[in-house]
């Protein structure tokens, strides 16, 4: 039972390292499909809509529905670091000194 225990851990970590993985390559190629991203990642298109939906209901990106060459895709891209924060952290943001 404990050995099951330590392997659900490991796999819940790569989980979100494989995220944090992928939000970093959506940051670095903007605006790119689901299957680009699967590519790019080597990882298989299922995985990749996953972590793609994990990460739009987190926040961090947003995608937007097209078509490309008669198809549908999703386009995905990460979100404003504005967007992200509260009008009331905005505003301290801008009265902040640097």
């Amino acid at each position: 039972m404990q050995s099951l225990m330590k392997a659900t851990l490991v796999r819940t970590a790569r989980a979100e390292d494989d995220e944090w993985d992928l939000y970093e390559k959506i940051s670095e190629c903007p605006r790119s499909s689901v299957y680009e991203l699967s590519k790019l990642m080597a990882w298989s298109t299922g995985k990749t809509r996953g972590a793609v939906k994990k990460l739009e209901q987190e926040g961090l990106i947003k995608i937007e529905k097209t078509i490309r060459g008669g198809r549908a895709v999703d386009l995905v891209e990460s979100t404003p670091w504005q967007e992200m924060m509260t009008p009331e952290e905005l505003e301290e943001f801008k009265q902040m000194e640097i």
